[in-house]
């Protein structure tokens, strides 16, 4: 992606986090693997099984995030699905899922964060190009992050995810923040599931 961008271009998209940052207020969205849902629920803290299943906490959260309140077009599973670009090499997300879940949560510290500036597998001069591009952009320097990973990642710091493209951000893995909640996505609309007290996930109503 940032291999196709003219140097015009760069600057032009470095300025979208020159502009939008994240204050310790801010609501983030995190897409959570289908397998994980069931294990925030149940309170898991596991080492998890070497080949078949991820290390676990039910305390953590961190990953690719993005704002809520650029999400408010997101509706069904299929939105989330090409807004975040699920459909990287061995994912477990489908574009039919009838359901999927997030997280929402406060940003809380926002030294937390960075965002992936770079290129996709390939060439390295676009993404020390890109990099370049956001520092001049102003993009504060401690929140940016050189990475070279496969498509669909942009090194844009956008999501590759066409008209529903959104800033993301990296979240160091860390506690998870008072007054988050687990949401349920489904064709008729958003479920909240679950809300986070400090120490517990507590099931919300679902009628």
């Amino acid at each position: 992606m940032t291999g196709s961008l003219s140097d015009h271009e760069r600057a032009l998209t470095a300025r979208v986090h020159a502009i939008v940052t994240l204050a310790p207020d801010t609501l983030l969205v995190k897409v959570l693997p289908p397998w994980s849902v069931d294990r925030y629920l149940r309170h898991e803290v596991s080492a998890g099984v070497v080949g078949a299943l991820p290390p676990f906490d039910f305390r953590l959260v961190g990953g690719t995030v993005a704002r809520l309140q650029d999400c408010a077009n997101l509706r069904a599973p299929r939105d989330f699905h090409q807004a975040f670009r699920l459909d990287y090499a061995g994912s477990p997300f489908r574009q039919d899922m009838p359901v999927l879940h997030t997280m929402e949560f406060p940003a809380g510290p926002t030294d937390r964060y960075v965002v992936p500036f770079g290129a996709p597998t390939g060439p390295r001069e676009p993404a020390y190009a890109m990099t370049a591009a956001a520092l001049a952009a102003g993009v504060d320097p401690n929140s940016v992050r050189t990475e070279f990973a496969p498509w669909p990642f942009t090194g844009t710091g956008l999501t590759a995810g066409g008209p529903l493209a959104l800033p993301e951000w990296w979240k160091q893995p860390g506690v998870i923040p008072v007054g988050a909640r687990i949401v349920a996505h489904t064709a008729r609309g958003p479920l909240p599931v679950a809300l986070w007290t400090a120490s517990t996930w507590t099931p919300l109503d679902s009628r």
